[in-house]
């Protein structure tokens, strides 16, 4: 018979599963209901709904590797980097809107800026570096924002060349599907990296909460 502790965690497991396909499938028909609402020559522009949701994304990635990184009783460099990394890309993602209102380039400098304060933060607790990786390295988080990495940087990149769906539409050719691709193969990716520092945040929780019951015991 199986115990009620074993039970209530797997049923745990399910619900944050189910609410994570939710969570894609919500983004999916977003995508839908902008495609359906917006006139062709606006459709999936930088000011679009997609593109404010991949931001939204990196947003919420980035708050909840910070709340892990502040829940962990012991320095975690792998919370600064993440927080980091989703800033950057996040930055990236605001390219048009800075080079027109700020200077032309000025995503560089601010991706750049980013990255120097986040190296000097890592190389801080550059002690426990290596074992805060190893430990990332074997958890489900580390799977998904993996995943969602390869998924923006790598088959989105690749997915959405203009060769391919030239070869695909001929002289039938449309930018805009190419674009919607694309974007949205990013948003998938976004929502997966997202995901990840979800599950990032609960093993935190979970490794805080193991650490007060030792402390306790001593």
């Amino acid at each position: 018979m199986e115990s009620p502790c074993s039970l209530t965690s797997l049923s745990g497991t399910f619900a944050r599963y189910f609410f994570y396909a939710f969570l894609a499938g919500a983004m999916a028909l977003c995508i839908t209901w902008e495609a359906l609402n917006t006139p062709s020559a606006y459709l999936f522009g930088e000011d679009s709904l997609l593109e404010a949701l991949q931001v939204a994304a990196l947003f919420f990635t980035m708050v909840c590797a910070w709340t892990a990184g502040h829940r962990d009783p012991s320095p975690n460099p792998v919370a600064t980097m993440l927080v980091g990394a989703a800033a950057m890309a996040g930055i990236r993602e605001f390219d048009f809107c800075l080079d027109r209102y700020l200077f032309d380039g000025g995503w560089q400098v601010l991706v750049c800026f980013t990255a120097l304060l986040t190296a000097a933060s890592v190389y801080r607790d550059r002690e426990t570096l290596l074992d805060s990786l190893h430990g990332f390295a074997g958890k489900p988080s580390f799977g998904l924002m993996v995943g969602g990495f390869v998924t923006v940087f790598v088959f989105s990149r690749l997915f959405g060349r203009q060769v391919l769906w030239r070869g695909i539409m001929g002289d039938g050719y449309m930018p805009v599907v190419k674009t919607a691709v694309e974007e949205g193969t990013e948003l998938l990716g976004y929502t997966l990296i997202f995901i990840g520092s979800l599950e990032f945040l609960r093993e935190s929780r979970c490794a805080s909460v193991v650490y007060n019951a030792i402390d306790h015991v001593r």
